[in-house]
């Protein structure tokens, strides 16, 4: 049964939809949301606004090894073709499964929504933009060794041994409003920057150091130090007898109540070295939150022993009674901290470099662009080949082809103007593939991806070497 609600789980991570902006957007200049990967870009229009909370709508997500293929198995049974997990017992693929994950298995999923987003330009040289944004992002990482043992066990009788403290959780839901202005400081270089205020919601994040679990055929053992921070408006950790954790309550409070506040940059510069060459660069999401609301801490205790499941043959699994014991088992192993301190928690930054290449008068172009997460100090890395089209004046598209954890994935984005409606659409990592569960069609060779929809008004455009209205 535990290795069926894993793999459940599993199943689910490998589908689910890190949420930033399309990437396809980076070489959309006919897009007014292009400075969003770059401050230093500027629109072509006199002015824009997003219409509310539609403005820019972004949610992607995935992991980091996995895909449904490494979950799911199909093979004949009675003449029958089915899907079955990879842990049935008529599978038995629990080698695959484990071969399909290096190190550890990082899991991320976020979303970006624009409740507001304007921007005007004050003459030439100069354009300013404003935007509030609701956010979050999170992500997990799980080491190998973990499901190793879950799935493997103990060879032998032998001890089994692994730290703990390389797993890690982190999730972040935050306000986010800017200001931002780019400016051209001659014909070939223009320097953009945006300020960002950050009023934080909700987080949980752990630390863990020094922290292993030791397990025998007779005895689990888990030692160390390190907690487990949980900052939210509307929920807190209740406790027994010793601080022994007995789960959670409401305590009443708004959800919409803040609980730390923060600051953070963008910064982006660009140069022509030809009129058809541009090379540029940018930072994106550089700041930190600090959390001094309604804090919520764990810690494990100094050492926790569990001595497995005790049952009678015939007893029934499946009633809060027999379960009981094993809960409170759990919760003792965790104590509440009552006096938390304040902490700080970082965003996950990126580093975006580029170059384009135009020809036909610049209505093609072909451009390149690498960019690196930086996520709890480890980094990956993202490689994206474009190809560009503008043939007229109201469209434009783009079509990609991305090398990320070591997948290759196309994808297309599509913007439009319809008078001075604006309208855009973009899906990075496109699944190509798929197969028939349950009889519904899923994507079956894909760790990653992201979509990105927003609508806007644009105002203004370059005639005679002057923006009109």
């Amino acid at each position: 049964m535990k290795k069926t609600v894993l793999s459940l789980l599993l199943s689910v991570i490998c589908g689910t939809l890190s949420a930033q902006i399309s990437n396809t957007l980076y070489f959309d200049k006919q897009n007014y949301r292009q400075h969003h990967l770059n401050p230093a870009f500027q629109p072509e229009g006199k002015l824009y606004v997003g219409v509310p909370i539609g403005s820019t709508i972004a949610i992607g997500g995935g992991n980091t090894d996995l895909t449904l293929t490494d979950v799911f198995k199909t093979k004949k049974i009675n003449g029958e073709q089915k899907t079955l997990l990879f842990c049935d017992k008529n599978i038995m693929a629990s080698d695959e499964f484990l071969d399909a994950i290096h190190g550890r298995e990082k899991l991320h999923a976020a979303y970006e929504i624009d409740l507001f987003d304007a921007g005007y330009r004050i003459n030439d040289k100069l354009f300013v933009s404003f935007t509030v944004s609701n956010k979050m992002e999170s992500s997990i990482s799980i080491p190998k060794e973990f499901f190793q043992f879950f799935f493997k066990g103990m060879e032998n009788g032998e001890k089994y041994d692994f730290g703990i403290d390389k797993m890690s959780v982190a999730a972040t839901i935050y306000n986010e409003i800017g200001g931002g202005i780019s400016a051209k400081i001659d014909e070939d270089l223009t320097l953009g920057a945006k300020a960002k205020l950050l009023v934080g919601y909700a987080n949980v994040s752990s630390n863990l150091r020094n922290l292993h679990m030791t397990a025998s055929e007779d005895e689990w053992q888990v030692s160390g130090s390190g907690n487990l921070r949980i900052t939210t408006p509307t929920r807190e950790i209740t406790v027994a007898e010793s601080d022994r954790v007995s789960g959670l309550k409401s305590n009443g409070e708004k959800i919409n109540q803040s609980q730390g506040h923060g600051f953070a940059i963008d910064a982006g510069a660009s140069y022509k070295i030809s009129p058809e060459l541009k090379v540029s660069a940018s930072v994106l999401d550089l700041g930190f939150l600090v959390w001094n609301g309604n804090i919520q801490e764990l810690n494990p205790r100094e050492q926790f022993s569990y001595k497995g499941l005790e049952y009678e043959v015939g007893e029934d699994a499946s009633t809060e009674q027999w379960w009981q014991p094993y809960k409170t088992r759990f919760k003792r192993m965790l104590k509440k901290n009552d006096n938390p301190k304040n902490y700080t928690t970082w965003l996950s930054t990126k580093l975006l470099l580029a170059g384009e290449y135009s020809f036909m008068d610049d209505m093609l172009s072909i451009g390149a662009l690498s960019k690196t997460y930086f996520v709890r100090k480890a980094t990956r890395e993202e490689f994206v080949l474009s190809a560009n089209f503008r043939p007229i004046e109201f469209f434009s598209g783009t079509f990609t082809y991305s090398l990320f954890d070591g997948w290759n994935n196309i994808g297309i984005g599509l913007n439009g103007n319809a008078g001075p409606i604006n309208l855009y659409a973009a899906i990075d990592h496109i699944p190509l593939r798929y197969a028939t569960l349950s009889g519904h069609k899923v994507p079956c060779y894909v760790r990653d991806t992201r979509v990105t929809l927003g609508m806007g008004v644009v105002i203004g455009y370059k005639k005679n070497n002057r923006y009109h209205f």
